[in-house]
């Protein structure tokens, strides 16, 4: 009887919430779950193992690996390797390629924190790191970027879509100035924010590895997977079994079907257009006194994935206004999740806006289980608290 209880609680807080931080992480799709549960149950094998159970497993991983393939690329130009999450494929790369103070690595300002840390961790042990510039509409600045290259750089860093204010990079110009200066630098995406959410081509790109994660496209939780290019070579940052080149251990069976399944019932054009129709509706419904961040130089983004806005708010602490939004079960964030024990916001610093502002920020990223309905009572209580604080 208590088991029940408990479930019709949380039921209904499910359905009472409304989750605008998909950003941060989505809730597991229905046909996912089902996936993980069967798979848990039924296909729990060691797939390294040789008896029957322990084959049908790795049967299962190689088709779900052949479906993630199938949406970064139609090209056979390379490998995928499941990780524990994207944190864990960025410092994969990170550290198979910069394995020498004589390496020089460049990184967009503004990245995540899994890029962003590794690299602080390098500059601080005498490695050479430089960072590429924000424009003030959070593109990179390719002059400077061009400028930055030299003989001995070894890797270059950024994500497709920047986690706090959703602003696309230029990917195929990053690419083509670096190509174009030192043909041998490796190139790593983030593609986390990307990934199912717009259509693109990691190979025609020009990247040499990419990394995704699961619990961003409603997969789930502690799975994430590296691309690599085919005759690319990393230094392997963990040793063990032989289960995958660069990442020894026990695959997480659940977690890599399951993590197919998110990518196969994903759909990506349908989704666009309603998280398109959301992202239109709020910024139409700002509140007097509201911008968007990106807005906030004078300048445009030339691209935005509307999943992600980043709201700068009129001299009151986004913590404070996104207090009073949990209080009445409206829940969003001020910026990427992993940075949450951060002071200030790298990313809007980058771009030009003063500290201090970058504190009157809040993040609201869509999910296709949001509705127009969960924007306009968004609008409408973050109005109610603007006016009640100001």
């Amino acid at each position: 009887m208590k088991t029940k209880i408990l479930l019709i609680v949380y039921t209904n807080n499910m359905v009472n919430e409304i989750y605008l931080d998909n950003a941060a992480t989505t809730r597991m799709h229905d046909e996912v779950l089902s996936t993980v549960v069967n798979v848990e149950g039924n296909f729990f094998h060691n797939s390294s193992a040789q008896y029957g159970g322990s084959i049908k497993v790795a049967d299962q991983i190689d088709k779900a690996r052949q479906i993630i393939l199938s949406k970064l690329t139609r090209e056979k130009s390379g490998d995928l390797i499941f990780t524990s999450g994207a944190t864990e494929s960025n410092n994969i790369v990170i550290f198979g390629k910069i394995t020498s103070p004589r390496h020089h690595m460049i990184v967009l300002a503004g990245e995540h924190s899994s890029s962003y840390a590794p690299s602080v961790y390098l500059r601080n042990s005498d490695y050479e790191v430089d960072y590429i510039p924000l424009k003030k509409d959070g593109t990179a600045n390719l002059d400077v970027l061009q400028r930055l290259i030299k003989k001995n750089t070894t890797l270059v860093v950024f994500s497709i879509v920047n986690s706090d204010t959703g602003v696309i990079q230029p990917s195929r110009e990053i690419v083509d100035i670096v190509k174009r200066v030192n043909p041998r630098t490796h190139i790593h995406c983030d593609a986390v924010q990307g990934f199912c959410k717009f259509d693109f081509d990691v190979a025609q790109l020009g990247f040499d590895s990419v990394a995704i994660s699961a619990h961003k496209v409603y997969g789930p939780k502690g799975i994430g997977a590296l691309w690599v290019r085919k005759g690319v070579n990393l230094k392997p940052i963990m040793y063990g079994g032989a289960q995958q080149d660069y990442r020894p251990g026990t695959e997480n069976n659940a977690g890599i079907i399951g993590f197919a399944k998110a990518v196969e019932v994903f759909d990506t054009q349908s989704s666009f257009n309603h998280i398109s129709r959301l992202y239109k509706r709020l910024v139409d419904g700002l509140p007097n006194g509201c911008t968007l961040s990106i807005e906030y130089g004078g300048d445009k983004a030339t691209q935005i994935n509307p999943y992600i806005v980043n709201i700068m708010l009129p001299n009151v602490y986004g913590q404070t206004v996104m207090n009073a939004l949990s209080a009445k079960g409206i829940f969003v964030g001020m910026g990427s999740a992993c940075a949450k024990v951060a002071s200030k916001n790298r990313t809007l610093i980058a771009m030009g806006i003063l500290e201090n502002k970058t504190k009157n920020v809040l993040r609201i990223s869509f999910g296709i289980y949001n509705t127009e309905r969960d924007t306009d009572m968004f609008l409408r209580e973050l109005e109610k608290i603007l006016m009640e604080l100001m």
